[in-house]
């Protein structure tokens, strides 16, 4: 009998679209049983929601630090920081691809993480090309 209880509530715990009532049944001799199909000495079982834990840390981006008061920067600098970035996302990309984190069992979850790491490589890609090209229009090399 406790087999089947546990059996109802793993069931219970792992197939939540698929939950039914669940119906706690009495017999003559006092003796519980847990069934979706009643008979005449039963009552709906309130079991709550089944809850879902992971193990796998979630999955979080690297934060971006502020950068402190400065004065305005030069154009030198400007590429710099940008070449800097553009180093900082390849790297974080090239650690994205080595990991696969315990919620991404559907292998979609890794593309989409993959794709948004990408995104940032050529987000920081189209910044270094722009304060390059800001560089070369105001004539320093």
């Amino acid at each position: 009998m406790m087999k089947a209880l546990i059996t109802i509530l793993l069931l219970s715990a792992s197939l939540p679209v698929f939950s039914a009532t669940v119906y706690e049944c009495t017999d003559s001799n006092g003796r519980r049983t847990y069934t979706q199909n009643p008979d005449g000495n039963c009552r709906a079982s309130k079991l709550g929601t089944p809850s879902v834990y992971t193990s796998a840390p979630a999955y979080t981006a690297p934060a971006a630090t502020a950068a402190p008061d400065l004065p305005p920067p030069s154009a030198g600098s400007d590429i710099a920081a940008a070449r800097q970035q553009l180093e900082q996302a390849r790297k974080n990309l090239e650690e994205g691809k080595k990991v696969r984190y315990g919620n991404e069992r559907n292998y979609v979850r890794y593309q989409q993480r993959i794709a948004a790491l990408e995104q940032a490589v050529s987000e920081a890609q189209q910044q270094l090309d722009a304060a390059q090209q800001g560089s070369n229009h105001n004539g320093v090399h």
